[in-house]
């Protein structure tokens, strides 16, 4: 007789269980999925610019308005940089005006990234960095 019993409980589980995942869609293929598009702030291996600031700074044309109106300053930037190393989704977090920010922005995805790695793995990186705009006299 308990083998009776516990069989009916072992079942019951196995129903309940089932009855969840199906009504909760646990998917463990999806969960892996959702893990691989996550989007970190910080990571093992940080991304990087391949070639530094100074490749950056040769795809950013200074607009004329900007040099017009005599502004210099930074502007800061915040980008994705995806598994591939390109720069996702570029925002203009504080702009100096004359059509600096945009510079900045249209410049940052011209450039490729060494990307970021978690546990040896390539990972998407919310990414900010500083883009200095100075008229040389």
């Amino acid at each position: 007789m308990n083998s009776t019993k516990y069989l009916k409980k072992v079942i019951s589980l196995v129903s309940v269980l089932a009855f969840t995942i199906i009504a909760f869609g646990l998917n463990p293929t999806a969960t892996m999925a959702q893990d691989a598009e996550k989007v970190h702030t910080v990571v093992d291996e940080m991304p990087e610019i391949i070639g530094g600031l100074p490749a950056l700074y040769k795809e950013i044309d200074y607009p004329r308005e900007a040099v017009k109106k005599n502004i210099s300053g930074r502007v800061y930037l915040q980008v994705i940089v995806n598994t591939d190393g390109k720069a996702e989704n570029p925002k203009v977090i504080r702009d100096i005006g004359a059509g600096c920010g945009e510079a900045a922005a249209e410049g940052i995805t011209k450039v490729d990234f060494k990307p970021g790695k978690q546990d040896g793995k390539k990972v998407k990186v919310k990414y900010s960095l500083p883009v200095t705009f100075r008229i040389d006299k």
